[in-house]
């Protein structure tokens, strides 16, 4: 007769490691740059430290934890504006993307947002939010609470303003 007798006590490295689905849909990446185009023209380029993106083909999306810097440009691909913020999520078949924490956006010629929060919507090319805002334009300094504008920040609005304004600046931002 014979007794055998199996005993594992030490595991390997390869064996302790569990790796469950949600981590396998996760891609990362370190110090990235996206382009986005439309018909050959650079719209806008996005660079961050780091990037999870969730390849969920149900709900894709990007998340940038560590903070991003998004640059716009005109057709001409001249740069109109720069947006940065210390934390992003962008869902990817909606277009939409969120930029949390000392939001800061600044357009070449318009001037200066400064927000804790916008919502850029790609498809209309809209950013808003409905927290505290502030613009410095032209020597101004405008504060309120929700805003709304195109991605150049030429034509904007403030839900609840508060501060001092020129009348004809007044005009000219409402056309």
């Amino acid at each position: 007769m014979i007794i055998s007798t199996l005993s594992c006590t030490e595991k390997t490295a390869f064996e302790d490691e569990t790796i469950s689905k949600e981590r396998v849909r996760i891609e990362t990446g370190k110090d990235v740059e996206i382009i986005y185009s439309d018909s050959a023209h650079i719209k806008a380029r996005v660079t961050a430290p780091d990037l999870l993106y969730f390849t969920d083909k149900s709900n894709p999306k990007q998340e940038f934890t560590h903070g991003v810097k998004a640059f716009f440009y005109d057709l001409a691909e001249q740069q109109q504006s720069v947006l940065v913020g210390k934390y992003a999520i962008r869902a990817e078949q909606k277009g939409i993307t969120i930029i949390r924490d000392s939001v800061i956006w600044e357009s070449t010629v318009e001037g200066r947002l400064e927000t804790s929060e916008l919502v850029w919507d790609e498809r209309t090319n809209i950013i808003s939010t409905e927290k505290p805002v502030t613009i410095r334009q032209k020597g101004q300094i405008i504060h309120g609470i929700g805003f709304k504008t195109d991605e150049k920040l030429q034509r904007w609005r403030i839900n609840v303003p508060t501060g001092q304004m020129k009348v004809d600046d007044i005009t000219k931002s409402l056309q």
